[in-house]
């Protein structure tokens, strides 16, 4: 039987990066990352799914939340050290364009400039068409284009460049899928499905919205279908929107609360894309609790083609006479907390801690969220100027450790 220190149960973006930062920080220690690969064909596979089987997710600092703002700003510094350790280039620096007319996030995206300073310029309507003319916006509308560092990364390219760099430090990456766990006075036994037996003295939890299945007390954890929409674009399109940012819309409307969209990006299909996700109507809550399989059909789908509906719409009236060749979807899933933040913490002391819940956020701040989770595995802690009491796991019971 292989023993560990440290086992990080789950391999995606949060976990990638706690491994990672074990195998640096704790070089004496023997450390482990266990978490399947990318299933090959996700409308048959079986088994878990993750949300990060994607080629762009935004990147930036603004944010109405400025703990979000730290925690994004403290993951987009170590880019390049990544990069430069792993050999895998992830980061794209587009920019990204925030947009609104709700006065309230006006003022707390605000503040976060004020807090941060990232390198931007506050533009109203008539700037944004100046100097987006493919982009369309009400007259009501404030925008922030932050450059710099921000744009987009590829998450499934940022997941292979922490674990290669995690593996060149030590740790080792087992490709399988934990069915079980059990914490004793002694350390954490965990089995996988595909039947190997492990035992660590201490583990964490970073399975994202599967982390319940493991846990004896459910965590307060939400787990809500999210749908894609790519629309394809001809080359004639993809040089007139040359430039384009990664954007993030909030507006007042029935269908679509709030829109991000990424820029033009190549797929692996070997065709170019414009991706959208929405913040509205027509998604469902999962109650995985018990069997990965309740979340196997949601993944092995096309998504929500309501929510499809609605997105086409928006991306029409963003950029008007968009000439897209064809559109698909494809099914993701957002993970939330009861107070918005991620859980980081101590779930049964001295052996098991949890590190999960991204809120919709979690992508571009992924590395900073790691940190701080692994650090307080492996020192029992604190190793952040955040508020820990932000941080606390929140039991679906109502209460708390």
């Amino acid at each position: 039987m292989a023993t560990y220190d440290i086992a990080v149960i789950g391999n995606g973006l949060m976990g990638s990066a706690a491994l990672r930062h074990l195998a640096l920080s704790c070089p004496d220690m023997k450390v482990c990352g266990i978490g399947p690969a990318e299933p090959r064909d996700r409308k048959t596979h079986q088994g878990v799914f993750a949300s990060h089987y994607d080629q762009g997710r935004i990147t930036r600092i603004l944010d109405p939340s400025p703990l979000w703002g730290q925690l994004a700003r403290d993951s987009i510094v170590r880019y390049p050290a990544i990069e430069a350790e792993s050999g895998v280039i992830f980061h794209h620096r587009a920019g990204c364009l925030r947009a609104t007319d709700i006065e309230e996030r006006v003022a707390d995206i605000d503040a976060c400039a004020a807090v941060y300073q990232p390198p931007h310029q506050r533009l109203d309507a008539a700037g944004c068409q100046n100097k987006y003319p493919f982009l369309a916006f009400s007259d009501e509308f404030v925008a922030w284009d932050e450059r710099g560092e921000a744009g987009y990364i590829n998450p499934r390219q940022l997941i292979e460049a922490q674990l290669k760099a995690a593996a060149n430090s030590g740790a080792s990456v087992i490709r399988e899928i934990v069915d079980s766990l059990e914490v004793g006075g002694d350390g954490v036994s965990i089995r996988t499905r595909e039947g190997s037996e492990l035992r660590a003295g201490k583990a964490l939890l970073t399975a994202g919205g599967y982390s319940n299945i493991l846990l004896k007390r459910k965590l307060d954890l939400p787990t809500k279908s999210h749908t894609i929409l790519l629309a394809e674009l001809p080359p004639n399109e993809i040089k007139r929107l040359r430039g384009m940012p990664s954007i993030i819309s909030s507006f007042d409307h029935p269908e679509v609360e709030s829109l991000y969209m990424l820029p033009p990006v190549l797929y692996p299909d070997g065709k170019t894309y414009i991706k959208l996700g929405p913040s509205g109507r027509n998604e469902q809550f999962f109650d995985a609790t018990e069997d990965d399989r309740e979340l196997a059909p949601w993944f092995q789908s096309a998504g929500n083609a309501l929510t499809a509906a609605d997105l086409k719409a928006a991306l029409q009236r963003m950029i008007p006479g968009l000439n897209a060749l064809a559109y698909q979807t494809a099914p993701c899933l957002i993970t939330y907390s009861a107070h918005g933040n991620p859980y980081i913490d101590e779930l049964e002391a001295g052996r098991l801690y949890v590190t999960t819940a991204g809120n919709g956020m979690g992508a571009k701040s992924s590395d900073e969220i790691g940190r701080i989770g692994a650090l307080l595995c492996a020192t029992d802690e604190w190793r952040s100027d955040l508020n820990r009491e932000d941080f606390r796991a929140i039991y679906a019971d109502g209460g708390s450790k």
